[in-house]
């Protein structure tokens, strides 16, 4: 009898090893599918800052260049200046045509590159230099432009008043360039 119930013991296991088998396998083979019906839009908002010229005025004896302008910069070639008071100004806008509140980071100003003419072209265009002011009013680092806002701005050129001794001959500038970075407000 005992060696039936060791017979039995042996079948049972082996059966049990099969079905545990078996059912690992089945586990194991199974694939996993997830189906989903989900669409992705696009965002809603749009972002659209930038820049818009009106116009440059020059005054006393300066005479007009040009300005270009493009989505966040400025640039000023051409004006000629010779005398004390000479200056001329630019005026602007910078608007906000988006969906999303901007924010100014940062206003960058390269100068411009000073040309003489003659024989004294040299000296003039470092006696101009050294009397040049420039100056933005109207807009300035923080300020949030909100959507549908626009805002009016002025950049200036000139010679001081204070100087004394005048350049020989007219200076012509170029290339005076101010760069308005925006963010998300």
């Amino acid at each position: 009898m005992k060696k039936n119930h060791a017979k039995t013991y042996i079948i049972v296991a082996i059966l049990i090893s099969v079905i545990g088998i078996s059912i690992a396998y089945a586990a194991l083979s199974q694939q996993l599918q997830i189906k989903t019906n989900t669409t992705v839009q696009s965002s809603q908002t749009s972002w659209n800052v930038s820049l818009r010229k009106e116009d440059c005025y020059t005054y006393h004896s300066a005479k007009k260049g040009t300005m270009e302008v493009n989505k966040t910069s400025v640039t000023i070639s051409g004006f000629t200046l010779q005398a004390p008071n000479d200056d001329f100004s630019c005026v602007l806008y910078v608007e906000n045509k988006g969906e999303v509140a901007a924010k100014i980071t940062s206003i960058n100003y390269i100068g411009p590159t000073f040309a003489g003419t003659g024989t004294s072209a040299d000296a003039d265009a470092k006696l101009i230099s050294t009397n040049f002011w420039h100056a933005i009013e109207g807009i300035e680092k923080d300020d949030i432009l909100n959507p549908g806002e626009e805002k009016r701005f002025g950049i200036g050129f000139g010679i001081q008043s204070s100087m004394t001794t005048l350049p020989t001959n007219p200076v012509t500038f170029t290339n005076a360039t101010y760069t308005i970075n925006f963010s998300q407000a």
